[in-house]
Order: C-alpha cells, then sequence, then structure tokens
C-alpha cells in the first residue's frame, strides 16, 4: 500500500516481528514493569491507601518517561515496544481513574467516561483498521501528552484525598488540561486511520479495475 503518511504513526501487523531478545530491552522490561504494577495502584487506591498509592502512581509515572529514554539512548527500538507501551499506559491510567472513582476522591465520573470511551474507540478503530488494512496507530506525540497529564492529574487528586496543601482546584485544572489532550490525541488518530483506510480503498478499486 502506498502509504504517504509517515510510517512511523503505524505498525504493518503483516511484518511484526517479535523476538525472545526484545524482552530483554530495558525498555520493554519497564512497560513490563508498568502493567505488572496496575493491580496493586488499583488496589492501593480502592482502599484509600493513598500514600502508597501516590508512591506507585509515581514510579508508574517515571517507569513510562524511562521506557521512552532508554529506548532512544540504546537504540533498543522495537515493535514489541510499540504495541507494549500504549497498552501499559492505558491500563495504567484507566485503572487508576476507575479506582479513584470507586473510592472517596473527588475525581469526576465524567471524566472517567470520557477517558475510557477514548480509548475503547481508539481500540476498536484499530481492530478495524488492521483487519482493513493490515496497520494499527502507534503511540504519538499527542497520545503521550494525554497520558502524562492524566497521570499527573491522578496523583493531585490523590494528594487532596490525603489533605495536601495545594493551589485551589489545581487537581481540575490539570484534569481539565488532560481532558484537551484526550479529545486532540482521538482526533489525531481517527485522522491517521481515516487517511489510511481511504488509501486502501483506492488502491483496492484500482486493482479491480
Amino acid at each position: 500500500m502506498a502509504l504517504k503518511t509517515p510510517k512511523n504513526r503505524f505498525t504493518d501487523t503483516r511484518t511484526i516481528n517479535i523476538s525472545s531478545r526484545d524482552f530483554l530491552y530495558v525498555s520493554n522490561l519497564l512497560s513490563l514493569f508498568r502493567l505488572l504494577i496496575v493491580p496493586i495502584l488499583f488496589w492501593f487506591i480502592y482502599k484509600e491507601n493513598y500514600p502508597l498509592a501516590v508512591v506507585v502512581g509515581g514510579i508508574a509515572i517515571v517507569s513510562d518517561l524511562l521506557d521512552g529514554f532508554f529506548a532512544r539512548l540504546l537504540k533498543q527500538h522495537s515493535e514489541l515496544g510499540f504495541i507494549l507501551d500504549p497498552i501499559a499506559d492505558k491500563f495504567a491510567i484507566g485503572a487508576g481513574i476507575f479506582a479513584l472513582v470507586l473510592s472517596k476522591t473527588e475525581f469526576p465520573l465524567l471524566a472517567f467516561i470520557i477517558v475510557v470511551s477514548r480509548d475503547i474507540a481508539i481500540v476498536l478503530g484499530n481492530v478495524y483498521l488492521a483487519y482493513k488494512a493490515k496497520m494499527i496507530t502507534r503511540s504519538n506525540w499527542w497520545g503521550k501528552c494525554t497520558s502524562f497529564s492524566l497521570s499527573i492529574a491522578c496523583i493531585l487528586f490523590l494528594l487532596r484525598s490525603m489533605g495536601t496543601s495545594l493551589p485551589n482546584k489545581i487537581e481540575y485544572f490539570c484534569l481539565y488540561v488532560a481532558i484537551v489532550f484526550v479529545v486532540l490525541s482521538f482526533v489525531s488518530y481517527s485522522r491517521h486511520m481515516v487517511h489510511v483506510l481511504k488509501a486502501e480503498s483506492i488502491q483496492s478499486k484500482t486493482v479491480f479495475d
């Protein structure tokens, strides 16, 4: 398929090659670690053990920042990493905000619904894209900003629930910024998916004509 959109925005499902060595990359180990601590993070928030939740959440944020850093530093980019990193982000943030809604924090239910709806839409879109065009989108700058801003908002809500002295409504301000990134990232991913589907449709018509 002649795809004019930069290839680094997509992964061709027909050429995915994951080796056992990929699981030993520092960046991928960090993503796996972040995925493994998701149940711990959920449990601490749900049980209202906010100090430990802040510690675990902070570790998750640092691991997210470091996996990209080490991938670039050690030149350890891999198809596994392109897939694993956004999955770990979605599970960590999804579980975190779900636990916040269930616990006694003031995290808005509407914000949770918006975030989860966006993630479900992107996952379903990628499933359809993989079926129709044998491609899936990779995490981009907007997606990374979304994950980071949501993570910071969650930490601030936890700190507020602990009685920590914070600027007035700072957690809501960060959440509003995060929601803006949620919308922008959804638009960005959607545009990329539509572009690929249009290119695939044009190619199919050309082949059959």
